[in-house]
């Protein structure tokens, strides 16, 4: 079978110009019909990797975290990161509660737009109108950070009782929970990002996510 390694020892060799030419002559064809394809396929298929790096690198930082258990249940509870997500998660609940009593006319419109600077971003924030979908993963990742808290509390408890819960399934837990309110959260901040590329650079975002 011929092969680039074969042909450039040929090539190599002290030969005339006539014979390189006609050695790479014919076998061109046969490296372009053998190797071409299946460089074309690696090229693309790493270049994708840009796209799901984020979703390997959260799937490494909390399904094959090295942390002890004990430890990420502290920084869950305890943690700096964690005290902010929570309000945050208290901010976005908050706006959703209060747009579920507009919808079900429990709450003043007039009241909602004067918690924001402007009526423009309420509108864009809030969308009276709809539910779009970004608006289901914020709320998800708001409950998640709160279930996270309470079971993290539960879980360091019961793990040092004799009658506790079994660190494994602590573990399993812990990983799947954080692992999806990465992954939402990975989602909707994606979603916010290309539309601050779109608004920045309209050319550029249109032939990355349109061409």
């Amino acid at each position: 079978m011929p092969s680039f390694a074969n042909l450039l020892k040929a090539l190599r060799k002290k030969r005339s110009f006539v014979f390189t030419i006609g050695i790479a002559i014919i076998f061109s064809p046969v490296m372009i019909i053998g190797y071409l394809p299946s460089l074309i396929y690696r090229v693309t298929f790493k270049a994708t990797s840009v796209a799901y790096l984020p979703l390997i690198w959260i799937a490494h930082a909390t399904l094959r975290n090295p942390l002890p258990i004990s430890a990420r249940l502290e920084r869950i509870t305890k943690g700096e990161l964690e005290k902010v997500r929570r309000i945050l998660s208290w901010a976005i609940l908050a706006t959703l509660v209060a747009k579920l009593g507009f919808v079900f006319g429990y709450v003043d419109w007039a009241r909602i737009e004067e918690k924001f600077p402007s009526k423009r971003l309420v509108e864009r924030l809030v969308i009276p109108s709809g539910w779009p979908w970004w608006q289901v993963t914020l709320a998800a990742d708001a409950f998640l950070t709160f279930f996270l808290l309470f079971f993290a509390d539960a879980a360091l408890t019961r793990l040092e009782s004799r009658q506790g819960w079994r660190e494994q399934s602590v573990v399993r837990t812990v990983s799947t929970i954080t692992f999806a309110r990465a992954a939402f959260s990975l989602v909707t901040v994606s979603h916010f990002f290309r539309l601050a590329l779109v608004s920045v650079a309209p050319g550029l975002s249109h032939r990355l996510f349109l061409a």
